[in-house]
């Protein structure tokens, strides 16, 4: 955050030799000020490997109404590393010795994967 407090510095420094600083730069600095939210999305993967397709997600924004809401038809990502591409940290594996079913296959949710990002 404060590279971009200054780099907003020096853009408005600049500005000021050419122009008026207005609210909307005003607005954008108390943008960068503001403190980063946490999201929490949980990924249930068909398996253990971080690239397999997603049986099912829940996302988590303490920003939005907290009443429960079904996942839309579309998973988010293809994938777990899909959305650790997009920015999302894993803070969770699955824990596989809770997946031990000899000759069964795991239906249940899949493998839970939880992920963090600050907005």
């Amino acid at each position: 955050m404060h590279e971009a407090v200054k780099d907003w510095l020096a853009q408005c420094r600049d500005k000021l030799r050419t122009e008026a600083i207005t609210a909307a730069d005003l607005d954008r600095l108390d943008d960068l000020l503001a403190e980063p939210r946490q999201q929490i999305l949980y990924l249930y993967a068909k398996s253990t490997n971080m690239r397999s397709p997603l049986a099912s997600w829940a996302l988590y924004d303490a920003t939005q109404p907290q009443k429960p809401t079904l996942p839309s038809a579309d998973p988010p990502y293809e994938s777990v590393l899909a959305a650790v591409a997009d920015g999302w940290r894993v803070v969770q594996f699955p824990i596989a010795k809770l997946y031990a079913y000899e000759g069964q296959d795991n239906d249940y949710l899949g493998y839970e994967f939880v992920l963090e990002k600050f907005v």
